[in-house]
């Protein structure tokens, strides 16, 4: 039998340095169109990293717990990487100028790795 929140660690673990491994090879790639557009592909995709990880911090940190504690968690956990990520992206864009098409570049391609994660890694 599986241990249900080592597990979630485990998966939560692979599952962002996936999501790093991932954007730093775009990061690197979109690199050769400039730096501003390199690094601002890296935060694009550390953004989505940063909010998968606050997001399992919050739901798998309290280890374990009655269902109805596990189910307010998961929606505190969402309403964290949402409040994260919506902060992020506003400071990204408005304050530090990034260039857009990098940061969505890194933003979609986390997002992407993360969805291939959840099948591949098990």
């Amino acid at each position: 039998m599986r241990n249900s929140i080592a597990h979630g660690w485990r998966v939560a673990v692979r599952t962002a340095l996936l999501q790093i491994g991932v954007t730093l090879v775009v990061a690197l790639v979109a690199s050769m169109y400039g730096w501003r557009i390199g690094s601002a592909t890296f935060v694009g995709g550390a953004i989505i990293a940063i909010g998968n990880g606050l997001f399992a911090l919050r739901l798998f940190g309290r280890g374990v717990a009655p269902a109805r504690d596990v189910l307010r968690s998961a929606y505190a956990a969402e309403v964290i990487k949402w409040f994260w990520l919506c902060l992020a992206l506003t400071l990204a864009i408005a304050v530090l100028k990034l260039p857009f098409a990098g940061l969505i570049a890194g933003v979609l391609a986390a997002q992407f790795s993360f969805w291939i994660s959840l099948i591949a890694i098990r």
